[in-house]
């Protein structure tokens, strides 16, 4: 009989780092030995239930607890879990602020073990935000059975004591579909010829449109660019609630030749690889798997020296002080114009680095497997 685990997220958006790692595992993982249901607390627009539903999975719904909601989301955590009563063997929740309150009605109704799973260095963007949440993680580690993160530093950031010689503590990293990611000339040519690029310059950024992801700063590096490249341009790939305000500024600045909006878009390995740089000036992040991607395709990198080192994989990865200006990352991207490396090394490196998604799926069932079996 499979292990049942209930993967706890915010959705199942697909513009959702958090939930395209989960997906990862998901594809990958062994179905007959482990099978996952996903329990969230927002439905996006596009996601990712149909597919969930595809591979055997259910996707199921709760409030998110708040100073307005929190009898509301106490009533339907309660309610669920007594429906639900010895189904799941693993509460998996990569929602850390919720975790506590997820893990009080668990327990309540017998599902033996509780995961933590953080996935970020910070907790949010603003100070007063912050603090609130360090309230709600406060404890964390000693609520969960098992406390995972995507780094070591993501660790430290939510549960404060991160001892890896415990088997309490596991750093599970954010694979990738390796494969997928390897350079293609020819998914280069087609991109390159969809946005009318020959051989001008293409810089390229793929996140969420905010302010942890910093595309502003990304535009700024391309107005030093074109300043001596006037062909340069810049895709910028996803959406989120900064969009308008990124889009403001590229009209204000007389930008709309030089900087095109993509919106969501599946075939991401073949926009990595018609780049020539991989901008990437997020200004914390837990392992992002954007720069994994970027890495793997042989584009070469730039981030601020904020970034985990944990990500610093290949020989194509620039990494910037986190004072250095646009202007200092456009110089550093023009004079990189002169490296001629072979693309196809990057994907070499990342895979022996274990960011293989097949590698780190049967490792992820291994785990499960001997946390159930300690519980027996």
């Amino acid at each position: 009989m499979a292990i049942k685990v209930l993967q706890v997220l915010s959705s199942t958006n697909v513009n959702s780092g958090i939930a395209n790692v989960v997906m990862n595992y998901y594809r990958n993982i062994d179905r007959e030995k482990v099978q996952f249901d996903f329990l969230i607390f927002w439905e996006a627009p596009k996601n990712y239930n149909e597919e969930i539903k595809s591979l055997g999975g259910n996707v199921y719904y709760f409030t998110k607890p708040g100073l307005k909601t929190f009898f509301k989301a106490k009533k339907e955590l309660k309610a669920f879990f007594s429906q639900h009563k010895d189904e799941y063997d693993i509460i998996h929740c990569h929602e850390i602020l919720v975790a506590k309150q997820v893990f009080k009605y668990a327990r309540k109704y017998s599902c033996p073990v509780c995961i933590s799973h953080s996935h970020n260095s910070r907790l949010a963007d603003g100070f007063i935000k912050q603090v609130r949440n360090r309230l709600l993680v406060t404890g964390l580690g000693k609520k969960s059975d098992y406390c995972f993160a995507c780094s070591k530093e993501a660790g430290q950031n939510a549960f404060g004591k991160f001892d890896l010689t415990k088997d309490k503590y596991k750093v599970i990293y954010n694979s990738i579909n390796l494969p997928r990611f390897k350079f293609s000339e020819e998914g280069r040519e087609i991109v390159r010829k969809e946005f009318g690029i020959e051989d001008g310059l293409l810089l390229g950024n793929i996140g969420r449109l905010c302010f942890q992801k910093n595309q502003l700063f990304a535009i700024k590096v391309l107005q030093e660019i074109i300043k001596t490249k006037q062909d340069a341009k810049l895709l910028i790939v996803g959406e989120g609630q900064d969009k308008e305000k990124l889009q403001e500024y590229v009209r204000e600045n007389s930008l709309q030749e030089n900087v095109i909006f993509t919106g969501i878009r599946k075939d991401v390995p073949e926009l990595l690889s018609a780049m020539d740089c991989f901008v990437f000036p997020s200004i914390y992040e837990g392992l992002p798997v954007g720069l994994v991607e970027a890495q793997a395709s042989g584009v070469k990198c730039f981030c601020f020296e904020s970034i985990t080192s944990e990500v610093y994989l290949t020989g194509s990865l620039v990494v910037l002080k986190n004072d250095d200006s646009p202007l200092v990352w456009a110089n550093k991207i023009i004079e990189s114009l002169d490296d001629n490396a072979d693309r196809n090394i990057g994907y070499e490196q990342v895979k022996a680095k274990g960011f293989d998604i097949k590698d780190s799926a049967k490792e992820l069932e291994k785990i499960y497997f001997e946390i159930k079996s300690e519980r027996v």
